[in-house]
């Protein structure tokens, strides 16, 4: 009988792992950028939210719900929509932050700087209306190129 040793020799797993270092290359940051706009996405889906409920709340109860003159929205108005929206929203010292996936300088950077949060207020200088402030160090723009404050 053959005395036949079973295993792996030190070449195969070189060559392995050789294969699964190039592959992580590739794969690393396009699931990074992916990870990034499934969060900005989010961010997106909970401002629409927050639009939709303000107006139903306002159908319901033929008054508006954001009608506060220094533009902060308070925890008495979060508590009026939480039957409305299904998202937690809660304040960070005072104000409504929705974190975001990464954002860019312009529409047409290739930078992208992950990571941060948007501060939600009321321009309350004509009617409560919705208004997204970027906090410093976050570019004005998405990563797929749209401006926040224009959401």
């Amino acid at each position: 009988m053959k005395n036949k040793k079973k295993g792996f020799s030190v070449i195969e797993v070189v060559l392995v792992l050789g294969v699964i270092g190039i592959l992580t290359t590739f794969l690393v940051p396009k699931t990074k950028n992916y990870l990034a706009m499934a969060k900005d996405t989010k961010a997106i889906n909970i401002l629409n939210g927050i639009r939709t409920a303000s107006e139903t709340y306002y159908l319901e109860n033929g008054s508006e719900l954001f009608t506060t003159a220094d533009s902060s929205i308070t925890q008495d108005n979060l508590d009026n929509i939480k039957k409305y929206v299904k998202n937690s929203l809660e304040l960070e010292t005072g104000k409504l932050m929705v974190e975001i996936g990464g954002s860019k300088v312009s529409p047409e950077a290739d930078e992208i700087k992950y990571g941060g949060k948007i501060e939600v207020y009321i321009d309350s200088n004509k009617e409560p209306v919705f208004k997204i402030e970027t906090s410093s160090g976050i570019g004005d723009y998405s990563i797929t190129g749209e401006k926040w404050t224009e959401l």
